[in-house]
């Protein structure tokens, strides 16, 4: 594998005098972003994008989840990151654990390597920039999600749906001045569904402890086969086995399927 220890300048002094301001300018320069805090590239959106920008296809922009906000999303996006690397040959672990946690420290550390890492693998590369048109696509946030029954408060809209309401809709006004609500759920219906949401609360708690488990074992694994690597053992089987760790299931992200045939069977078919 390259040792990425002679192939990037760990003295570089530009890097190293650049502050958090200057390196989030980079970034959002970079892919046209808009992240106001180092913490926010724990999502590993802006990594997989300036990776695909240095070596084309090893990440696959649609398989990225551009819009994450929560951290098996991140751990996606990451595992995607981690990956290329892997598809490169290049012997580098990424802190994938540390990371997605969004701290600060460990996010400004990782980040000030990665600069150093695209600024060596980009030496004759010309104005590298995510294209303006991809990073909006990439950028759209989730709309809101209105409450069930929420109507908007002003604008043409409402104007328009109070002129078209009809008078066999308009609910009586009570005696006592306040309006009539229709929608009042029975006491016994309440309980049903409190012990309900109890049951799901508790079947999810299980199941993050579950998840929480494995996470945890698979992360010693980890750990296992790359200080098999890095002391020169059974170097091919780990990184077959790290490929297969870091492989992304293309049917869990919507819009994968163009690129599902190729999967990542091809990180170790290039090992």
């Amino acid at each position: 594998m390259t040792d990425l220890k002679t192939t990037v300048t760990l003295t570089s002094a530009t890097v190293e005098k650049m502050s958090r301001h200057d390196m989030l300018e980079w970034v959002n320069s970079t892919v046209h972003g808009q992240y106001k805090k180092i913490e926010e590239l724990c999502s590993g959106v802006a990594y997989c994008q300036m990776m695909e920008l240095l070596f084309p296809n090893t990440v696959g922009l649609k398989k990225i989840k551009c819009n994450a906000k929560l951290e098996h999303e991140f751990l996606h996006n990451l595992k995607l990151f981690q990956a290329a690397f892997i598809k490169l040959n290049f012997d580098k672990s990424v802190p994938i654990d540390r990371l997605i946690k969004g701290k600060f420290q460990d996010n400004f550390e990782f980040l000030q390597w990665f600069k150093k890492f695209f600024d060596t693998h980009s030496a004759g590369k010309e104005n590298l920039k995510v294209p303006a048109a991809l990073a909006a696509a990439t950028h759209n946030a989730p709309k809101p999600i209105r409450k069930p029954g929420a109507q908007p408060l002003t604008g043409a809209g409402a104007s328009s749906k109070t002129a078209t309401t009809k008078s066999s809709d308009i609910l009586k006004t009570p005696k006592s001045g306040q309006q009539h609500d229709e929608r009042i759920v029975s006491p016994s219906s309440l309980r049903v569904l409190q012990e309900t949401q109890e049951e799901l609360n508790k079947q999810t708690l299980s199941i993050e402890l579950e998840r929480n488990t494995y996470y945890k074992k698979l992360t010693e694994i980890e750990a296992i086969l790359h200080e098999s690597i890095k002391n020169e053992v059974y170097v091919d089987w780990c990184n077959r086995a790290l490929a297969i760790l870091y492989a992304v299931d293309d049917n869990a992200a919507p819009g994968d399927e163009e690129e599902g045939a190729e999967g990542y069977a091809a990180v170790t078919a290039d090992l």
